[in-house]
């Protein structure tokens, strides 16, 4: 039987299915929402939104995962699920100092679990998050650790336009009041952005160097899509979440044309109607119906993650 991978998922956000939109709505607008139902929630709401994930991925035959998240609690249930794959440990934060010791906390939980009896068909990895929301130190050391220790990584990028424009610009536009003050609560002034493109961003902090799974990977140029393969980068392609999060079209063909690895993910139910991946593959076919062919894009469903 051939393998079925869904190289990217939240897991811990299942529970979480009211906040996908049903027409597409601006990235920070989503996530204002998001960011205000994870205040509400207990850890059994965590463990038990872990377990429906799981139990919806087994049902539409996924054997492959890709998982990423913030609380650590999908690692020991997916440990013991009889998936193949990587569940990342996710940090974050734009404040040096707790984003490092966010980073040293994560260190020592991937070890730990490294030598777990249960570990091997389900291994794990880092995830941070995003260039945006990351301090470039944070990306500097925890990219050279995954690269010294063998750790598979992981990094949002290039998903929305907003991200662009504060990376090169230092601001977001067409912002609502209260997406500003989201903006602001996470960090986001002026005086941090770095004022580069992300790719061109994160190779120069070494993050290419790690090979990362980069997850979406949207706004990029050619010169981009090059440096990306010859990093030997793989990337995660979740086309339903980016419709609906207002975020744009991946240039699949330029990748595959770049033989840049590409996998096929859905990411949370958040942002997705299912964890089905299959949905997913039916969904990118029409997308790139004129530029790439369905066979191939049918292919990207038994792609085996790269660790």
């Amino acid at each position: 039987m051939q393998p079925t991978t869904n190289a990217h998922t939240h897991l811990e956000l299942t529970d979480l299915a009211r906040l996908c939109p049903a027409s597409p709505q601006p990235f920070f607008a989503w996530l204002r929402a998001l960011a205000w139902a994870l205040l509400w929630r207990r850890p059994k709401d965590v463990a038990a939104a872990v377990e429906r994930g799981i139990a919806e991925l087994r049902a539409c035959g996924t054997t492959f995962v890709g998982d990423v998240t913030a609380t650590g609690q999908s690692v020991g249930p997916l440990l013991a699920s009889g998936l193949h794959g990587i569940v990342y440990l996710e940090v974050a934060g734009l404040a040096r100092k707790p984003a490092l010791a966010r980073l040293k906390r994560a260190q020592a939980r991937i070890v730990q679990v490294r030598a777990d009896p249960a570990y091997g068909p389900m291994l794990v990895g880092l995830s941070l998050h995003a260039p945006y929301s990351c301090h470039p130190d944070l990306l500097r050391e925890g990219a050279a650790w995954c690269r010294a220790e063998n750790v598979p990584l992981c990094i949002h990028v290039a998903e929305s336009p907003a991200e662009v424009s504060w990376l090169t610009k230092g601001h977001l536009p067409s912002l609502s009041t209260s997406e500003t003050l989201l903006a602001r609560g996470l960090g986001l002034r002026p005086s941090r952005s770095p004022r580069q493109r992300p790719i061109p961003y994160l190779a120069a902090l070494g993050v290419l160097d790690a090979r990362p799974l980069l997850v979406h990977a949207i706004h990029v140029t050619g010169d981009e899509i090059r440096q990306i393969a010859d990093a030997g980068c793989a990337i995660a392609h979740c086309p339903r979440s980016n419709q609906r999060l207002s975020c744009g079209r991946m240039p699949l063909e330029r990748y595959l044309a770049a033989g840049v690895p590409v996998y096929l993910g859905t990411d949370s139910r958040a942002s997705s109607p299912s964890l089905d991946v299959r949905d997913e593959a039916a969904y990118a076919q029409e997308l790139h119906a004129d530029r790439v062919a369905p066979a191939r894009i049918q292919q990207l469903l038994h792609r085996t993650l790269p660790w």
